[in-house]
């Protein structure tokens, strides 16, 4: 005899392996960051939830199922709790095999026959719960077939739920959630050919000592279970945005030592270490290899006018002297403090006249700012790779040497005296 099935409790069922498989994406996902007691403590928390999904799951399918002949379904009390511990077991291996930073091919495949075997015990085991005489009959080959299910779901989920990690961030509410329909229906896909192979004799009748009477544990069940898990799942959901907020604010911090190391702290632009990086890339880089000049505008007095100034004026004039020459120099990025006195930009390559022409347009922009004007003369100078030097130092020590003075004491710009 074979009976019939309440298409509601059918689709709760797959709700109910649904949220379960996506709280075990989940887990399994945020194991990876997870090191010592709290990893232990999230894998039993997540292998209980999975576990607790799956068995959930058979029994909201089971409630979903009309026995023929009218027959009551009821099962064995202690029968049932037992055949929750293989669903847990199994999903604790799941959560440990696709939190492993390496697992060979042969690792999954075990893996998988090992989970699938745990699944099918579950389910079949929650199937001997519903003790009857006579007992349930068995379709061989059916079962065999859902056994094959149970493994072979197990192994792509394994797989998914190694992928679904290294999804871009973008995509990943998307890929889980894809991913958690897929094994939902495979988890589902399981229970219900496992369901297929089971007929029932004529005279069959469930065992007096059954406790648990099946037609209470369909909608309740799903919706005991379904909250269970989302409440895990919102659980793990809050621990997840504490340890993502912490690890951002560390990267946050190791960017920030980072910056601090290759930034001048009154201007904010590169200093000396982050201008001969630039220069590095420069040499690396193919389509500069014709060549490329370096410049360095320089206070020729500075000493002397921080002396007679107070700190926070020096620094004031630094920071307008670094606005400007970022405002005259094309390719912003790559000027830098090179020193307390200068700064230095690197440019595609100048011939005499763009020379001429770069010093002008720095005297004229500079002769806005009184501060500026108060620290004069400056002094500007250039080197060319390869003709001046092909390395960092000697370019920028070659770029040291004065070439035109700026100073507003005169109308032209002077030609530097040579050192």
């Amino acid at each position: 005899m074979t009976g019939s099935y309440n298409l509601t409790l059918v689709f709760a069922s797959y709700c109910v392996a649904v949220i379960a498989a996506y709280t075990a994406i989940y887990f399994g996902t945020r194991l990876f960051t997870l090191q010592g007691s709290s990893r232990k403590f999230w894998l039993g928390a997540g292998a209980v939830c999975l576990g607790s999904g799956i068995w959930s799951m058979h029994f909201v399918g089971m409630s979903a199922y009309s026995m023929p002949h009218d027959m009551t379904m009821s099962f064995s009390l202690p029968l049932t709790i037992a055949s929750w511990i293989p669903a847990v077991a199994a999903s604790a291996l799941a959560l440990l095999v696709i939190t492993r930073e390496q697992v060979a091919f042969r690792g999954i495949a075990a893996s998988a026959v090992i989970m699938g075997a745990g699944i099918s015990a579950m389910h079949y085991g929650g199937m001997w719960a519903m003790k009857m005489e006579p007992g349930i009959v068995y379709d061989q080959t059916i079962v065999a077939i859902s056994i094959a299910i149970a493994v072979a779901a197990s192994g792509a989920a394994l797989v998914i739920c190694r992928q679904v990690r290294v999804v871009p961030a973008r995509y990943a509410l998307l890929t889980k959630t894809v991913a958690a329909l897929v094994m939902g229906a495979a988890i589902c896909g399981m229970h219900y050919t496992g369901m297929a192979a089971a007929s029932y004799p004529m005279n069959a009748a469930m065992s007096a000592d059954n406790a648990l009477r099946g037609d209470w544990m369909g909608i309740p069940t799903a919706i005991a279970a379904g909250g269970f898990l989302l409440i895990a799942l919102i659980v793990a959901y809050q621990d997840f945005r504490q340890a993502e907020l912490e690890r951002q604010q560390r990267v946050q911090q190791a960017q920030k030592v980072q910056d601090d190391a290759f930034r001048d702290p009154v201007t904010g632009l590169g200093n000396r270490s982050d201008l001969d990086r630039q220069v590095m890339a420069l040499l690396a880089d193919d389509s500069t290899k014709s060549g490329f000049s370096v410049i360095c505008l320089d206070i020729a007095q500075f000493r002397e006018h921080a002396l007679a100034s107070s700190g926070e004026t020096t620094n004031d004039v630094v920071r307008e002297l670094a606005n400007v020459l970022a405002a005259v120099v094309p390719n912003a990025h790559s000027v830098g403090r090179l020193g307390s006195s200068g700064f230095a930009a690197l440019l595609p390559r100048l011939d005499e006249s763009e020379e001429l022409a770069l010093a002008k347009q720095l005297k004229a922009a500079m002769q806005h700012s009184a501060q500026i004007r108060r620290f004069s003369p400056f002094t500007l100078g250039v080197s060319h790779y390869p003709t001046s030097a092909t390395n960092s130092r000697l370019l920028f020590r070659e770029a040291q040497r004065p070439k035109y003075t700026l100073s507003w004491s005169q109308p032209a710009i002077a030609e530097a005296e040579p050192a």
